[in-house]
């Protein structure tokens, strides 16, 4: 019988979830497994400092001060990476993901998604190649990144919350290595922004890391039916969105397989 050993750290004004599995835990993994999570804090922290536009001294502040990259900034290979790929996803995404949408750069869409995934494989994943622990996970606001031992039996058993009814789940989704997202307006809503007018009220896309679905998850919400169905179809995506009328789409590997009413 699996046994779990939770820790809740509080980073970027919201809670990050760190789960580790295995059938027992003595004295000497709990205290390894405590130093890895104040590893994964330190981490959380750093990235923070960097790229949090609430703080003065961020480098993504100092960016919007000046209004364009500081060299001494951009020999950070974290902010070039970031930077990046966010403009990538802009570019991918017809510009429906956009780090620059109120005028400033402004990464935090990109950022959450690929932090957790990062942390999971730097301090999590190694801990389950060498059998340290069976199975791990990291959740930040039910956006999460989890892993499982190759040879073990144990699945991340994972519900879909009902945006209008918490006490329902309108998904179930077995994982044993893999990333979901869920971007709505009801818990995470500030990030999302349009200049279209947004029909998507939740959508949550299931894949391999979760800087790709988290961003994609977003777009589902701020695109409209058309260029969804395409991104879904030409990206293979899995997942299910509502809209405000109350349609729930569920899509798998590019095919939307049910639609019906919540």
């Amino acid at each position: 019988m699996v046994k779990y050993k939770t820790q809740v750290l509080n980073r970027m004004n919201m809670p990050f979830t760190i789960v580790f599995v295995r059938d027992n835990f003595d004295e000497i993994l709990i205290e390894v497994l405590n130093q890895v999570a104040n590893e994964i804090d330190k981490y959380l922290k750093n990235v923070e400092e960097k790229f949090s536009p609430f703080l003065p001294n961020s480098l993504v502040s100092r960016h919007t001060d000046v209004g364009e990259v500081l060299q001494e900034d951009f020999f950070d290979l974290e902010y070039q990476e970031v930077y990046g790929r966010s403009l990538i996803a802009k570019k991918e995404t017809q510009g429906l993901f956009d780090p620059f949408f109120d005028g400033e750069y402004n990464p935090t869409g990109f950022v959450k998604g690929w932090a957790i995934e990062n942390s999971f494989m730097k301090y999590i994943k190694p801990l389950i190649d060498n059998n340290i622990i069976e199975a791990g996970a990291i959740n930040g606001a039910g956006d999460m990144q989890v892993g499982t031992r190759l040879d073990s039996n144990f699945s991340w058993e994972i519900g879909i919350e009902n945006p209008e009814d918490k006490e329902k789940i309108i998904a179930r989704y077995s994982l044993k290595n893999g990333a979901v997202a869920t971007s709505g307006l009801s818990k995470k809503g500030n990030h999302i922004k349009s200049d279209n007018d947004i029909n998507h009220v939740q959508v949550t896309v299931v894949g391999t890391y979760l800087s790709d679905v988290d961003v994609l998850a977003t777009v589902g919400v701020v695109a409209n039916e058309k260029i969804w169905s395409e991104i879904v179809e030409n990206k293979l995506l899995t997942g299910i969105l509502l809209t405000k009328e109350g349609i729930k789409r569920v899509f798998e590997e590019g095919k939307i397989t049910d639609v019906e009413r919540t």
